[in-house]
């Protein structure tokens, strides 16, 4: 009877009044939600005079009555769902009117008194998981039954507007126009499926986004506060203490209010059985969606096997965005706030689930979706209480799927994330690559992990290439701009320690305050990600050498040493000497330790001592010299390293004579016989098939590395285009050989009368 009543679903209803006076949304939205506050004031008054235990006991007392209030709100949806098909189809539109309801919650900014509480959809999620029960067994035994073609044959979800997972707008209207010849209405199964994962949606994701905003703001006062407290010598007693004691109690009231609505927050949000209940539900969304891609329809009674075909299927591609956003969207808020949630349940879907669209990067269009799946992966890594190795760092180092395809996955989205097509591209490779170099940390201590990296190198040499040349290209863009940085705060400093400071204008002095509060802020940005960075580049190099002794990268990579070698041993190293260096993450030993490392790597390899010895804007026996000897002072490199570093110094300088020699046999070089881009003399000359400019091969081998246009008119272009000049590389050699002929023939003695 309940259903068929006029007040069940009415029509002409908002999102607030569904809520309020629909006949069973009044008790839907019971909660401890901040909303609520009455909750707030008679259980959370007062946190920072009570103890832990006095709000433990508040926590737990108000869980017990939410979860009864859940569970007798279940047992009325599922006696009405079991009453008659007419019944059970009443409450999927109850449920369908609430999502519909409260599409605006997806919204980046909404007026709260537009849409429905945060109480009333969480318990909605909560009736929706009970109702799910019945398919989320450990097995998935009833995973066919939801249908993947649900979308085609019913309108009860609108997802008309919604982004597709790689379909365009006219796709996704095209494919979804037409229902399949067969089609029959969707099972209940089918229904509660993907009514859950919209109840999350528009739900519980969004409540997370308003905790999220929540605890930015309560840090946001936080800072405020502390700020005021540590500026009070300065302040007290001038004309600006009242205003800012007033302000100071001010904060601190409301920080008092922020700390119990947190609490209120805390108490059904942070539900422990609320966060397994969904982590169980996303396991299975995650292991639909790979049993879907899986060409063989075997996940997971059997491992999907990588790589997957280069077309995804249909049904697929046209999903909403929001099925993979809001799985990356609940596993980072519980490695946030909740990370031994997934120590207790199964992390084998979420471990498959990122690999298999890591490895298969063209499933899915958007890059920041993939870039979301490594930075779960990150925070997972994190050690917290009992877990040196963060949630997931062990089963990443155990799991098969994950040391069969993790290491090179992770390379390959290295690689992929240049271009991520936004204008913040540039910023936010370094973002994304610094989670990745995190995650490279935690597995490459396992030997399974390190085979698959030479694996790669030796089967792959390509694209070990050209992860290698971009790993250097951060490497030499994060430190010169954290060292030319740390000079700028150097020389400020030192400006402000002068006496004539105090009597330089007070707006200049503002400017250079207000520019050292920048730079400060930027350089340790660039520290940490350049440590990291130069930190990937020293392991990667003492694991596999040889993509590193290439022509594309050789040269490169020994001017970039040599430079920064330069700047932290050389005449202006006084120019690092900040004040507090640890508050910037700045080891001036440290980074040269790393550099050292970097060049020990490779010191046996002739590549690379003849690509030292080229570099004539930095290289410089002497600064080597120093750079061992302040090893050798610090005592943080071995006394065989220090003695191995010495020879390869020495081999270097011969090596630098040599070449030297060489020069000077070949005099005066024609000027077509020159790269013109690095006016060296071409030892492999090709022709650029459009623009018809000859370079050498090396030269457009590295410029193709990170640009795939000719250089010369941005037309596209492959290595594999380009036209061996064998014309001119036979006169160049014959030139070479000519010049060697000369200078090894025994000089003429003149004829003396």
């Amino acid at each position: 009877m309940l259903p068929t009543l006029s007040s069940w679903n009415p029509d002409h209803m908002t999102a607030r009044t569904f809520e309020l006076a629909t006949l069973v949304g009044p008790f839907c939205r019971l909660s401890t939600f901040p909303e609520e506050v009455r909750v707030t004031e008679a259980y959370f008054t007062n946190p920072q005079k009570r103890s832990q235990a006095d709000i433990d006991s508040a926590i737990n007392s108000l869980r017990g009555t939410i979860q009864g209030i859940q569970k007798t709100l279940y047992r009325i949806f599922r006696n009405i769902v079991h009453a008659s098909p007419a019944a059970r189809g009443e409450v999927l539109n109850y449920f369908a009117t609430a999502i519909r309801l409260n599409e605006k919650r997806a919204q980046m900014a909404v007026d709260p008194s537009t849409v429905g509480t945060d109480g009333f959809l969480t318990n909605l999620v909560t009736i929706l998981l009970k109702l799910s029960e019945p398919f989320m067994d450990a097995e998935y035994s009833k995973i066919d039954r939801i249908d993947p073609e649900y979308f085609r044959k019913s309108n009860r979800i609108n997802i008309s507007q919604e982004t597709k997972i790689k379909a365009t707008q006219q796709e996704a209207e095209a494919y979804y126009k037409h229902p399949p010849t067969d089609a029959q209405a969707p099972n209940f199964i089918s229904e509660i499926f993907f009514l859950n994962i919209a109840m999350h949606h528009y739900g519980l994701l969004r409540t997370f986004a308003n905790y999220n905003n929540f605890i930015k703001d309560l840090s946001d006062i936080q800072k405020q506060i502390e700020r005021l407290k540590e500026g009070r010598p300065q302040w007290s007693g001038t004309p600006l203490a009242m205003v800012n004691e007033n302000l100071l109690k001010l904060r601190e009231t409301e920080f008092e209010k922020m700390l119990s609505q947190k609490l209120a927050f805390d108490c059904q949000l942070m539900d422990p059985s609320l966060l397994t209940h969904s982590l169980r539900f996303y396991n299975l969304v995650m292991t639909w969606i790979l049993r879907m891609v899986d060409p063989e329809r075997k996940y997971p009674k059997e491992q999907i096997r990588l790589p997957l075909p280069e077309n995804p299927p249909e049904a697929f591609v046209m999903l909403p965005e929001y099925f993979i956003e809001d799985i990356t969207e609940y596993f980072l808020f519980i490695a946030k706030y909740a990370p031994h949630i997934i120590v207790q349940n199964s992390s084998r879907e979420l471990i498959d689930f990122i690999i298999v669209f890591l490895k298969s990067s063209s499933y899915v269009k958007n890059p920041y979706l993939k870039a979301r799946l490594v930075e779960i992966l990150f925070y997972f890594t994190l050690p917290f209480r009992g877990y040196p190795n963060g949630g997931l760092g062990n089963q990443l180092n155990q799991y098969q799927m994950s040391l069969e395809y993790l290491m090179t996955a992770l390379m390959s989205f290295y690689v992929e994330v240049e271009q991520t097509g936004a204008h913040t591209q540039f910023y936010d490779k370094f973002n994304i690559r610094y989670n990745i170099s995190q995650v490279f940390k935690c597995i490459r201590v396992h030997h399974t992990h390190r085979d698959k990296l030479k694996e790669e190198s030796r089967n792959n040499m390509d694209s070990f290439v050209r992860f290698a040349n971009l790993l250097m290209n951060d490497a030499t863009f994060l430190l010169d701009e954290s060292l030319t940085k740390l000079a700028e705060i150097y020389n400020i400093q030192t400006e402000m320690d002068k006496e004539e400071w105090k009597s330089k204008p007070q707006q200049y002095r503002q400017e250079r305050e207000s520019l050292l509060q920048s730079l400060e802020r930027q350089v340790t940005s660039y520290l940490t990600l350049g440590d990291e960075t130069v930190g990937m580049l020293q392991y990667m190099s003492a694991e596999v050498a040889e993509p590193f002794l290439t022509p594309q990268i050789v040269d490169r990579l020994a001017a970039m040493l040599d430079y920064n070698l330069v700047t932290l041993v050389g005449p202006k190293c006084t120019e690092l000497r900040v004040k507090e260096p640890e508050k910037y993450r700045f080891s001036r030993d440290g980074l040269l330790k790393q550099i050292i490392d970097i060049f020990l790597n490779l010191c046996n390899h002739k590549e690379f001592i003849q690509a030292v010895s080229r570099d004539g804007r930095s290289y410089s026996r002497e600064i080597f010299l120093e750079a061992n000897n302040r090893m050798r002072d610090l005592k943080t490199q071995s006394e065989t390293n220090i003695r191995k570093f010495s020879i390869f110094v020495n081999k270097v300088e011969e090596a630098f004579k040599r070449d030297a020699e060489g020069e000077e046999e070949l005099g005066e070089i024609p000027e077509e016989f020159l790269d013109p881009v690095m006016y060296d003399i071409m030892e492999d000359p090709v022709i650029l098939p459009t623009s018809r400019t000859i370079v050498d091969r090396s030269t457009i081998a590295t410029h193709l590395l990170s640009d795939s246009k000719d250089p010369f008119n941005r037309k596209p272009l492959k290595i594999e285009d380009v036209i061996p000049a064998t014309e001119l590389k036979e006169r160049i050699e014959a030139f070479k050989a000519e010049k060697r002929k000369k200078s090894s023939d025994p000089p003429v003695t003149p004829y003396r009368i």
